[in-house]
């Protein structure tokens, strides 16, 4: 354990000591409700206590440092409010200046725990409101993270007073950075099958225009994981509301870093037809793998839908396609053409949908296509966030879910990404005094004396090397 760890755990436990040694005083308590309800209460007591005492014993210890004495002066102590989720805590601590330049002061304590500046919700609680946006809406978000705060057991006004506000979360989101980097696995796979398709968003600010989003799932294998429901091994789902070479890109770097490409043989790529599914083979990163683009049921089925609803006329086009009879599927079309001209267009453009993909059509028999359930995934994966109620989106607003809904169903831990962007793994000011040892000057580092071509660098080093 490190000294900084060693001096934190040390006043971290001297603010708990203190926190219990209060007065514990309850009510009347007649039943367990009583008896849980003044429980809580002196329990989020003790714990809003202990983190004031902490920040408060943290800010003197660092303003009584021999480091701080001979770097920053100080100028008076400010009240802070911050809401956590044991309540709402009010702390104070001072604001320091540097002496040797013109830099702007700053807040040890909130350095220290990555508090931003004027915000008043704490990183837990917005890492919270990050996790429940991939899944509910603004409002539905903000009642769920504020039921979380304070209380366990709340009364229907007290949920009322502790929601977060639709714009509240909306801003959080907004600021939020969620970036991961992809890991460099290299796994042997002979096998990868791709699936991609599209949904169109509602905007705002747009001129009405609605928003493409592109999204494709990347998985190895279908297992079933009990009767009558498969699986997809491996799954990965990449998403863009960009183009749809941005999306391929980002699927060829997903690939190349998960899988060994030198073993790989065959790519399975399933989706609607459109002509930027099937020039994905273009991407591929390899001349020697098997490329196979098969047209999804689920189109094929739809449109022999739109041609007729009759039961035998459905038969019949599911015969002819079933035995690649492509001259007795277009002769039945034209006939239903002629006996309902009023339905000419929907026919036509149907036939020539599954005429032109005939030849992707026969390769769902080959036996490396397992079938593609990309309607789902679009279904589940952005109709669910974006279109399943009567609503737009800003464009920036909709780059930003998409990425926190990608993660989610990727299955990353929201609150741990949100809190690796926006919290800072050490301190950015030590409090405890520097060792004789260290470097104090630029003399020490450069090994000689200053002159005033390196006044420059003096400022620039001491906001990095010795804050």
């Amino acid at each position: 354990m490190s000294i900084i760890n060693q001096k934190y755990t040390k006043i971290i436990k001297n603010s708990l000591k203190n926190a219990l040694n209060s007065q514990i005083s309850f009510k009347q308590i007649n039943n367990l409700i009583d008896f849980v309800d003044e429980l809580d209460g002196f329990l989020l007591k003790i714990a809003k206590k202990t983190i004031k005492n902490t920040f408060e014993s943290i800010d003197q210890t660092y303003k009584q440092s021999k480091h701080r004495k001979e770097h920053y002066y100080t100028k008076g102590k400010y009240t802070r409010t911050i809401m956590t989720l044991f309540g709402e805590i009010r702390f104070e601590r001072e604001y320091y200046v540097s002496k040797e330049s013109n830099a702007d002061g700053f807040f040890y304590v909130d350095n220290l725990f990555s508090l931003p500046k004027r915000d008043y919700y704490d990183p837990m609680i917005k890492a919270y409101i990050i996790e429940c946006s991939a899944e509910y809406s603004y409002d539905q978000t903000g009642d769920i993270v504020g039921k979380k705060i304070g209380k366990k057991f709340k009364s229907l006004i007290d949920s009322r007073l502790s929601k977060i506000s639709r714009q509240t979360v909306y801003n959080i989101i907004k600021k939020a950075d969620m970036d991961v980097l992809l890991e460099d696995v290299k796994e042997n796979v002979e096998t990868l099958y791709i699936q991609l398709d599209e949904k169109w968003v509602h905007t705002q600010g747009n001129n009405h225009h609605n928003k493409e989003i592109k999204a494709a799932v990347i998985y190895t294998d279908i297992e079933e994981e009990y009767k009558g429901r498969k699986r997809l091994v491996n799954r990965q789902v990449i998403t863009s509301d960009q183009s749809a070479n941005h999306l391929k890109q980002l699927v060829l770097d997903y690939i190349t870093s998960t899988y060994n490409t030198d073993y790989l043989k065959n790519i399975v790529i399933s989706g609607d037809g459109a002509s930027w599914i099937k020039n994905t083979a273009e991407y591929v990163i390899n001349k020697h793998i098997k490329v196979l683009f098969v047209l999804d049921r689920f189109h094929m089925h739809q449109a022999i839908n739109h041609i007729s609803k009759e039961p035998t006329i459905k038969h019949y086009l599911k015969d002819y396609l079933k035995c690649f009879q492509t001259k007795h599927f277009r002769q039945l079309c034209n006939a239903l053409i002629a006996e309902n001209p009023h339905r000419k267009d929907v026919i036509a453009r149907n036939r020539d949908y599954i005429i032109s993909n005939w030849r992707f059509i026969k390769h769902q028999n080959d036996p490396l296509f397992k079938g593609c359930s990309m309607e789902g995934h679009i279904s589940h994966v952005l109709a669910a966030v974006f279109t399943a109620r009567p609503k737009a989106h800003s464009l920036k607003m909709i780059t930003k879910r998409l990425k926190i809904r990608e993660l989610h169903v990727n299955h990353h831990d929201l609150k741990s990404v949100y809190l690796t962007n926006h919290v800072n793994p050490t301190p950015m000011n030590d409090y405890i005094d520097l060792f004789n040892d260290q470097p104090k000057t630029i003399q020490d580092i450069i090994g000689y004396k200053v002159t005033g071509t390196y006044k420059w660098y003096k400022q620039i080093t001491h906001s990095t090397i010795f804050s």
